[in-house]
């Protein structure tokens, strides 16, 4: 049980790594480090810096250096993005800068004079002036609401289980495994379907040590990026009771996405009788399971 706890401890920590990162989609050249631009179009020292500041030669040849986002904080995402990377400070003109590999090194608040704004760059670590070219910046805008990509998405995820049987309130600790392929079909929709594989050492009676799960699920994103799905499943265990027995099921739970990482807490209902057909004493197995996975 610990050593599971201490996996799923890492696979969150992992996450919470990479949920400080940008979507790679909005960075057109991904040798450059980024600078996210807190904006809106109310804010006159937005504008200010924009027009007065970024036009100016030596700031626009430091800027060359950066994929520079403009994140309107008034937007779905913006506001996300706001929340994910400035520190729960709301007051803009603000100021990120990420490395190459999607890492804050620097922040600042507020408008600044052309020399105050290279000095903030340099103290990041992230200007190279000796790629700078003066030129017109590019900016690219963050979309107001985060695209989702409709056709095939695949994920490969790894996780913990509790397993069960109905006639034993004991719970087994095990390890899952899966892979999957999901189709989006639209913002609010998708289906799921691909293979699981829980592994639960020490099962006593009917509890599966082995198990292998073909599942087919719907996904509905109500509050995207979260999701619930319910689906049904085909299975087959192996326990200590039994050599091996197939099984149908149902499953339902909830989820969220972050960035391209996918938490999901799954609960298994094997609905058809492990016990060789004793009716009076009939058995069924049941596994709550967490994975994180990577969509691909």
């Amino acid at each position: 049980m610990k050593r599971i706890f201490a996996v799923l401890l890492v696979c969150t920590l992992s996450v919470t790594a990479f949920a400080q990162k940008v979507s790679q989609k909005y960075i057109p050249d991904k040798s450059k480090p980024v600078l996210l631009v807190f904006t809106a179009d109310w804010c006159a020292p937005c504008e200010a810096m924009k027009q007065n500041v970024f036009t100016i030669d030596s700031v626009a040849s430091a800027l060359s250096c950066y994929n520079v986002l403009l994140v309107d904080v008034d937007t779905p995402t913006g506001s996300a993005y706001q929340e994910r990377f400035c520190k729960k400070e709301v007051q803009i003109p603000y100021f990120v800068v990420l490395d190459r590999y999607g890492f804050v090194k620097n922040r600042k608040l507020g408008a600044m004079e052309p020399g105050q704004f290279i000095s903030f760059l340099r103290n990041s670590g992230t200007l190279d002036e000796s790629a700078a070219s003066v030129g017109a910046v590019k900016y690219v805008k963050v979309p107001d609401r985060e695209n989702f990509k409709k056709g095939w998405e695949f994920e490969g995820a790894l996780g913990g289980a509790l397993s069960s049987t109905t006639d034993t309130t004991a719970r087994k600790a095990g390890f899952v495994l899966s892979g999957a392929a999901r189709y989006r079909v639209s913002r609010f929709a998708a289906f799921r379907t691909g293979a699981d594989i829980v592994l639960t050492p020490g099962a006593v009676k009917y509890i599966p040590s082995l198990t292998f799960a073909v599942p087919v699920d719907l996904e509905l994103y109500l509050f995207d990026p979260g999701y619930v799905f319910a689906g049904t499943f085909w299975g087959y265990h192996s326990a200590p009771q039994v050599k091996g027995v197939g099984d149908l099921g149902l499953r339902f739970g909830a989820g969220y996405k972050i960035m391209d990482f996918d938490v999901r807490l799954t609960y298994n209902l094997g609905i058809l009788n492990m016990n060789k057909g004793d009716i009076v004493n009939r058995v069924s197995a049941n596994a709550l399971t967490l994975t994180v996975g990577y969509c691909f």
